[in-house]
């Protein structure tokens, strides 16, 4: 990467999502529908994939024209970007080596590799800046988060300062490190700032005083919100977004989700693709507008939300979505009767995918009693015996406890519903004690 240019870049892209702030609702709904549509024109002219699956529908891209054409396009599920990567879903004008490049499982317990270009990647952390900006942060606070890997950050001399937490490490070693570093803004995952503020002594509360704190990369409920914001004495706001395209929408100081349709197109379908009308459920399809290298359009996340037709009165000029669902794995219970969050050990699935990206293509993790935890494993292109064992060892590490891990190789997971659960217990409170 080169950095000066990435900091040029991240520099801009800080300087448009804030001016975007001030534009009216219809200036930035008119940008919006502009950078969407030559998303769409680009992917047909420069992707293999979508070329192929436009031209196989039917399509006539040249009657691609506002946002409401977007209808006459077919959507694109996880499993074909999957299949297709990277040779016919990368744009041909960009060479995956020079991009930022990584995986994600999401809640689906899939691996999905993709890329960014650095200037889509800065302007992606960019729109993360801004987020905490709308509830507070300066560039002279000091953020830490916690993260299965971190992220590279820039720094500018006593501005931007930001450290990492690993979120497969113990709770008791979390709070260690919180209380050397200080932060005074705090990011995490729900579950995890849940537990470590349920684990916070008087003590430890004298060193750990964030001015505010954000949640992410799952859902969280009005009063997890609010115990946490109780134990840390500071507001929290919750954000939701997706690795593959970034921030998709985040709570204000009114509380409201704004959609930052600057980055991203969202639309709520009914089962047969149909648009839902607001207030009425339905399923999450999402269409980057910053991404050219591998653009996502109308892409499936499985999640489901309501859109609203309210105005917030922070005064920022994005949509409004009611709430939305979906995320929602279980927490482990050991044999000791102590909770262990899904998230940590997903994360440890989605470390070691970032490390072997081809290692698996799925996986699901089934708590089948107390001490059994049974991995239910799709061998990738590059399986390897012994990153499989360093995958198994790192989950031991995490249960710390006697829990006995197998391991069953299948040709797929079947699942019924739309949002499968990647990590999924099947005890009850009663079989523990």
């Amino acid at each position: 990467m080169d950095m000066n240019s990435f900091i040029f870049n991240l520099g801009k892209s800080v300087i448009q999502v804030h001016i975007n702030n001030l534009l009216s609702h219809r200036a930035i709904l008119r940008t919006a529908e502009r950078r969407v549509i030559e998303e769409v024109q680009r992917a047909y002219a420069n992707v293999p994939y979508y070329r192929q699956k436009y031209d196989d529908y039917g399509v006539d891209i040249k009657s691609i024209k506002n946002l409401a054409d977007l209808q006459k396009l077919p959507v694109i599920t996880k499993d074909e970007i999957r299949e297709h990567f990277p040779a016919e879903i990368v744009s041909r004008h960009y060479d995956i080596d020079q991009c930022h490049y990584s995986a994600t499982t999401g809640s689906t317990g899939r691996s999905l590799p993709f890329i960014f270009s650095q200037s889509t990647f800065a302007f992606y952390i960019a729109t993360g800046v801004r987020l905490y900006t709308m509830i507070g942060y300066r560039p002279w606070h000091k953020m830490v988060y916690i993260k299965y890997t971190p992220i590279n950050y820039p720094r500018l001399g006593p501005f931007f300062r930001t450290e990492h937490i690993p979120s497969t490490i113990a709770v008791d070693e979390q709070i260690a490190m919180l209380r050397k570093a200080k932060p005074d803004l705090l990011i995490g995952y729900a579950s995890l700032i849940l537990e470590i503020a349920m684990r916070m002594t008087p003590e430890d509360l004298t060193h750990i005083r964030p001015k505010f704190i954000g949640l992410n990369s799952e859902l969280s409920t009005k009063d997890e919100r609010e115990l946490i914001a109780q134990v840390f004495n500071c507001p929290v706001y919750d954000e939701y977004s997706t690795e593959e395209t970034w921030m998709v929408a985040s709570q204000c100081k009114q509380g409201n989700y704004h959609v930052f349709i600057d980055n991203v197109w969202v639309e709520y379908l009914d089962q047969d693709g149909q648009p839902v009308k607001p207030g009425e459920e339905g399923e999450i399809y999402l269409t980057t507008s910053r991404s050219p290298a591998m653009p996502f359009i109308r892409y499936r996340i499985g999640d489901l939300g309501r859109e609203s037709s309210q105005t917030c009165t922070c005064g920022l000029p994005y949509p409004l979505i009611e709430e939305f669902n979906g995320r929602a794995d279980d927490s482990f219970i050991l044999p000791s009767g102590k909770y262990l969050s899904s998230l940590k050990i997903l994360n440890t699935f989605t470390k070691n995918i970032k490390k072997y990206l081809h290692l698996m293509e799925e996986f699901k993790v089934i708590q089948e009693e107390p001490g059994l935890v049974v991995i239910k494993f799709v061998k990738g292109k590059e399986y390897q015996e012994q990153q499989l064992s360093e995958l198994v060892d790192a989950l031991k590490e995490v249960l710390g406890e006697p829990v006995t891990i197998r391991v069953d190789f299948v040709d797929e997971i079947k699942t019924n519903s739309i949002k499968r659960k990647a990590i999924e217990s099947r005890v009850g409170k009663k079989q523990v004690g």
